[in-house]
């Protein structure tokens, strides 16, 4: 009852969220539960039943970060342009539209601004936790058996999940299975999560930003976007890596979510990445190439990789192009995710 109670405020507070050009182009339940009438029902939500090791989430008008973990001499941060012209204006999720010029598409090592030489290995994984983990226990390590088996020679170096209640679980699975190296997760609300290889880089610094909210028929609460900065240990290159689970409906657009949502995540990446920083961003965004929220997204960072569940709602961007991707499916046995897991290889240099 509350559920269904948040949702009608939320109907109320948004307005009729779609205004911008988009309309809902797919019934994606995030539960996979749907009524008679091929609508989704709003039973339990995972993110409400979330309550674990959370991360305290603001709005980037008052940003969170972990304690830096080392002193660095790097380039002063990006930052967002202020401008007068609002998107979402009077709601939580307002931020400023950038000029059309303006963009992250600066890679760092090709204009010569860092001299720094490595390869980044990224995985994206919508996990569908309340099946493959709630009802089949794992599927027999289904996740974690991909996970490690997909790894490769030089092995993974960020991950980043979505519907992921448990971050160690998923980590400990594919731990179990071979996956190599040493890891540190990082909770950032919302069963959203984030993994790096902590033998290779270490933490400069880290944090948690609500982006964007679903909007009517299909509200489970608010959408966030958890980031960390690292530098590699042994040649000193800097990455960002920041992974997000986008608002329902799919492609919906107006209020907080098409447009919106693009422009805060870019507004967490620009306050918080330095302009020697190699950029990645990844997740399942609930938004086809055709939206408002990934053609904006495309227009100022590099769209490297896509996969192709649900018309293609899952994305990898950065700042550099030329990454090798690779779709890697949605697990190992016979359940796995309703999504496909992605990966691509940077190489920084």
């Amino acid at each position: 009852m509350m559920l269904r109670f948040a949702a009608v405020c939320s109907l109320l507070v948004q307005g009729f969220a779609a205004t911008d050009s988009e309309t809902p182009t797919n019934n994606k339940c995030e539960h996979g539960l749907t009524n008679e009438a091929g609508q989704c029902q709003i039973q339990q939500d995972h993110m409400m039943l979330q309550t674990k090791n959370k991360v305290h989430i603001v709005s980037d008008k008052s940003k969170t970060s972990t304690a830096t973990a080392a002193t660095t001499k790097d380039l002063p941060v990006i930052g967002y342009p202020n401008t007068a012209e609002m998107k979402a204006a009077g709601l939580w999720c307002a931020v400023e539209t950038p000029p059309p010029e303006w963009n992250l598409k600066a890679c760092p090592f090709t204009e010569g601004i860092s001299t720094a030489k490595t390869s980044v290995k990224v995985l994206t994984y919508n996990l569908f936790w309340w099946n493959l983990f709630n009802q089949h226990g794992g599927g027999s390590r289904s996740a974690g058996k991909l996970i490690a088996r997909t790894e490769g020679d030089d092995g993974y170096d960020l991950m980043g999940f979505q519907e992921c209640d448990d971050r160690w679980r998923v980590m400990n699975d594919a731990i179990a299975e071979g996956l190599t190296g040493e890891w540190e997760a990082v909770d950032g609300g919302h069963a959203l999560a984030l993994a790096y290889r902590k033998d290779r880089w270490e933490v400069l610094d880290s944090g948690a930003t609500e982006v964007g909210e679903d909007s009517y028929p299909q509200w489970y609460g608010k959408r966030s976007a958890v980031w960390v900065r690292l530098r590699h240990k042994a040649d000193g290159t800097t990455v960002f890596y920041i992974n997000h689970h986008g608002p329902l409906p799919v492609s919906w657009g107006g209020a907080c979510t098409g447009r919106a949502t693009a422009y805060n995540i870019m507004k967490v990446i620009a306050n918080h990445a330095h302009k020697d920083d190699g950029i990645i961003l990844t997740g399942d965004f609930n938004a086809e190439p055709s939206s408002t929220r990934i053609e904006e997204l495309s227009s100022r960072m590099h769209k490297v990789y896509s996969g192709t569940k649900f018309g293609g709602v899952d994305h990898i961007f950065s700042n550099c192009e030329g990454a090798v991707g690779a779709n890697l499916g949605p697990g190992r046995g016979f359940w796995g995710s309703d999504h496909d897991a992605l990966s691509a290889t940077f190489t920084f240099r």
